[in-house]
């Protein structure tokens, strides 16, 4: 190592917190910081004193990789190699092996066993987040025009800067063919997916690691998109909740660092069946006619009261035109 300095950041999971503190290895009680210089355990930095050059970090297996990153997001003289440390995370960390694709934006879902809510601690020790938004708020979560929109749309201009949401590793970044267009999904240490749809530009790839507002890419109008914006989920094991459940849209701030879940709101709520309806025709009128006067088409009505032939129709037949 540079300067005969060894620094090892060692992190134990333990019953009565989570934030890390400079305490001394014995001291099984706190989750532990150790500093080693010269063969020398140190409760405090003892580099800080001697150097003002950045600190390395030896990156353990057997690390809460939630805490580690947590510190190296807080203590800006700590350096590390991130490629590095992401592939110990998706390697070892179980959060990151389930349903880890990274050609999809929909993982094989598991399934919802019972009512049981689920807690899920959204921040813990200095973590932060952050919240897209740039003075609009377009569109809700729940069923739209006859199918379910999975997240909130937010206005934006094309180039504007979308940032992370949480800490995590970036699990799918490419052009979605299904009509996200240009598609960022990141799993989180908290247990929880955010995607970010419609972007102009990527600036991430599938495996890299990211801090809450570090820069994602850009925004656009890309996919299935009829302006610039941002399309934003949230989801639990592959499903999604509304994002409101977790922000304030009105405050940008957080309801709380604590979310319980349960089956009702990661499960697909239910889509309005429309309302059948009907036109008695009347004398002169033909099925072009009737199709103009419900905003239809002659091919749906052909459809929906399977007629084949559109001048086989008869006063006072009962047509159906929704």
């Amino acid at each position: 190592m540079k300067n005969n300095y060894i620094v090892l950041i060692c992190f134990l999971v333990c019953s009565l917190g989570t934030q890390s503190t400079f305490a001394q290895e014995n001291n099984k009680e706190n989750c532990d910081t150790i500093w080693i210089h010269e063969g020398v355990e140190y409760s405090y930095n003892p580099l800080k004193e001697i150097s003002a050059q950045p600190i390395p970090v030896t990156i353990r297996k057997n690390s809460d990789f939630r805490i580690l990153v947590d510190s190296l997001g807080t203590y800006s003289k700590l350096t590390f190699d991130r490629q590095e440390l992401s592939e110990q995370i998706l390697k070892n960390d179980s959060l990151f092996k389930e349903h880890w694709f990274t050609q999809s934006v929909f993982p094989d879902l598991s399934p919802i066993e019972g009512d049981d809510s689920v807690y899920i601690t959204l921040l813990q020790g200095q973590e932060m987040f952050y919240y897209n938004y740039w003075g609009t708020f377009n569109s809700k979560y729940g069923p739209r025009w006859g199918r379910i929109h999975r997240g909130i749309d937010l206005g934006l201009n094309t180039g504007d800067t979308l940032r992370s949401t949480f800490n995590g590793i970036v699990r799918y970044a490419q052009f979605n063919k299904g009509g996200y267009g240009n598609c960022v999904v990141i799993r989180h240490f908290n247990g929880v997916e955010t995607l970010y749809a419609h972007l102009s530009k990527l600036l991430v790839v599938p495996g890299q690691l990211v801090f809450a507002s570090d820069v994602i890419g850009l925004g656009g109008t890309t996919g299935r998109s009829d302006g610039p914006h941002l399309h934003f989920e949230t989801r639990y094991k592959g499903r999604s909740f509304n994002p409101l459940k977790i922000f304030d849209k009105d405050s940008l701030s957080m309801h709380s660092d604590r979310i319980v879940l349960r089956k009702k709101d990661i499960t697909d709520p239910a889509i309005p069946k429309p309302k059948k309806k009907y036109h008695t025709v009347k004398s002169g009128e033909t099925l072009s006619h009737i199709a103009g006067k419900h905003r239809t088409t002659v091919s749906k009505l052909k459809k929906l009261n399977g007629i084949r032939n559109v001048n086989k129709i008869n006063i006072g037949q009962r047509i159906r035109v929704k």
